[in-house]
């Protein structure tokens, strides 16, 4: 973990494209290091959406009119996370949406934080949710409506969950 380095945390909402209906990206939030919104964008994906996942990824038909195509969203998203610390939770995902190998960046992510979870009373677990440590360690309730989840939302449970992950190694 690069403690130092500029910190950006990103959440990417996803919905099914083509008859597997394969991940595709259909929104990405970036917040800063306070929360604040960096990006959030709807984002037309390569391909026919065949299952909107509406009831996790609260998206619907309505969001894909003016949806920026993915190759610009991607240029955009790439270029604001040139350089800095990746904040998220199980980043991999989200990666794979962009299209791009995590390989080229500095990552923070609390699915893999084994102090963050051991904070959280949650050690024994083979992986932990997002909303349970968000739940246990802020005492926030997140991805809990039933229009699906807040990709700006959960882009700050993350960041939030960072920052309480630095305060427990400076200890």
């Amino acid at each position: 973990m690069a403690s130092g380095m500029e910190a950006v945390a990103m959440d990417c909402e996803m919905v099914g494209v083509g008859p597997f209906q394969q991940s595709a990206l259909a929104r990405c939030s970036l917040v800063d290091v306070n929360g604040d919104v960096l990006y959030d964008k709807f984002i037309r994906p390569e391909g026919e959406i065949s299952n909107y996942r509406t009831h996790v990824s609260g998206i619907t038909p309505q969001h894909m009119e003016g949806a920026t195509p993915f190759a610009v969203a991607r240029l955009e998203i790439l270029r604001l996370l040139s350089g800095k610390l990746v904040v998220g939770h199980d980043l991999k995902h989200d990666f794979d949406a962009l299209k791009e190998s995590m390989s080229g960046y500095n990552i923070y992510d609390t699915a893999t934080d084994r102090l963050l979870w051991h904070e959280a009373n949650l050690s024994s677990c083979r992986r932990v949710s997002l909303r349970v440590l968000s739940e246990r360690l802020l005492g926030w309730r997140i991805q809990n409506s039933w229009s699906g989840h807040s990709s700006v939302e959960d882009a700050r449970a993350a960041m939030k969950l960072y920052k309480i992950s630095q305060q427990i190694r400076a200890r």
